[in-house]
């Protein structure tokens, strides 16, 4: 009967340690994976809030670290022509809602609401942004990106009510 014991408890003691090891290492891979992601969101999020360009003449190596050819162009473009119009923009953009739709490890899809607020008027403007990044060796860039501007404010009750 004591032989049993001994041997019930250096079984259990033996699952337990077992257990927490994997479990440990299940662990370790989420975390890994959580930060994986957050850098993808928190790149997101940096790309489309980024306001400073407006002034810096050099942004073209800023927005180097947030996206690549062929959005880096059309968006270097896009601000070329913001600077050289005598344009005063007094709107800002906020994410919300941003989360990972596919990850295989080099290419990355990303939805996100987007939401532009008119600072003097407090008028929004909210859609839907799509964004296909890129692993490169100094990080994820942002590949191509896709907006659906919803015309109507409550855009959820006007997709429902319109079926």
């Amino acid at each position: 009967m004591f032989i049993k014991m001994i041997f019930s408890f250096t079984l259990s003691m033996f699952l337990i340690l077992y257990c927490s090891s994997v479990h440990g290492a299940i662990n370790q891979h989420t975390i890994s994976m959580s930060v994986e992601q957050a850098n993808i969101v928190k790149l997101i999020e940096q790309a489309l809030t980024y306001e400073w360009w407006s002034k810096e003449k050099d942004y073209q190596v800023e927005l180097g670290k947030f996206y690549e050819s062929p959005t880096l162009e059309v968006v270097a473009d896009d601000i070329k022509q913001y600077q050289e119009t005598n344009t005063d923009w007094y709107s800002l953009t906020f994410i919300k809602n941003c989360h990972i739709v596919y990850n295989n490890g080099n290419i990355a899809i990303v939805e996100a609401s987007v939401i532009e607020t008119d600072m003097i008027t407090n008028e929004t403007q909210t859609g839907r942004g799509v964004f296909t990044l890129h692993k490169t060796s100094e990080g994820w860039r942002i590949r191509e990106m896709h907006y659906d501007w919803y015309t109507h404010h409550n855009h959820l009750l006007q997709e429902v009510t319109s079926l």
